[in-house]
C-alpha cells in the first residue's frame, strides 16, 4: 500500500532542501500566514500540509501518484527557498497554537496532559509526520479527547498509537486519565 502522506526533513534526499521551519497545520483554506503552504497547495494533488519544527508532511489526494507529485513538490519547494522567502509571514508565532485553545492552571489535570503532550508525545509523533492536539478531558469519565492530525489523520495506526502509547503514558503519569479517544471531528 503507499502512503497518502510523506515527510520531508533537512536530512532527507526528497526534500534535503527544506530548512526548518515552523509548526503548524495547514489546510488549503488556512494559508494565509503560510506562503510556503500557499506555494505548496498550488501543486496539483496535494490535499493537506502539515509544518512542523523540523520537517513538512505533505498529504496526497487519493488519486494522486507521488510519482507524478513528487518533482512538482521538490520544484516548488526549492524555487520557494531558493528566493529567500519565509515559510511564515512576520509576525506569526513560531509554534502552533490554536486561536481557540484552552489556557489551564500548569497543576490542573487539564495543565499536566499539555505539558505531557508536549514533552513527550507530539515529538514522537512528529517525527511520523503527523500530530496530535488536546481537544478536551472529561472529568467525570476521565476520557482523554485527542486530535490526530496530519499523516496520523486517517492512518490505520492511529489507533494503535492512542490506545497502546499515548494511553499508556497519561495513565501513568495522569491516573485521571482512564482512556484517550480520538475526537469525533
Amino acid at each position: 500500500m503507499v502512503p497518502n502522506s510523506k515527510q520531508g526533513s533537512a536530512e532527507d534526499d526528497w526534500l534535503g532542501w527544506v530548512s526548518p521551519g515552523p509548526a503548524g497545520v495547514s489546510a488549503r483554506y488556512e494559508t494565509s500566514d503560510s506562503p510556503l503552504a500557499a506555494a505548496i497547495f498550488k501543486v496539483k494533488g496535494v490535499n493537506e500540509v502539515l509544518l512542523a519544527a523540523k520537517h513538512v508532511t505533505v498529504t496526497k489526494t487519493p488519486s494522486s501518484d507521488w510519482n507524478l507529485l513528487q518533482p512538482n513538490l521538490e520544484l516548488v519547494i526549492s524555487q520557494f527557498y531558493a528566493a529567500g522567502l519565509e515559510a511564515l509571514r512576520d509576525g506569526v508565532p513560531r509554534t502552533a497554537q490554536r486561536a481557540d485553545a484552552q489556557v489551564f492552571d500548569p497543576e490542573s489535570i487539564e495543565g499536566r496532559i499539555l505539558h505531557l503532550l508536549e514533552e513527550r508525545v507530539r515529538p514522537f509523533v512528529q517525527q511520523d509526520g503527523g500530530d496530535v492536539e488536546f481537544d478536551r478531558f472529561d472529568n467525570d469519565s476521565g476520557v482523554l479527547y485527542l486530535r490526530m492530525i496530519g499523516a496520523c489523520s486517517g492512518c490505520p495506526k492511529s489507533s494503535v498509537t492512542l490506545n497502546m502509547g499515548i494511553r499508556n503514558l497519561m495513565e501513568h503519569y495522569i491516573p485521571e486519565v482512564k482512556d484517550v479517544l480520538p475526537t469525533d471531528d
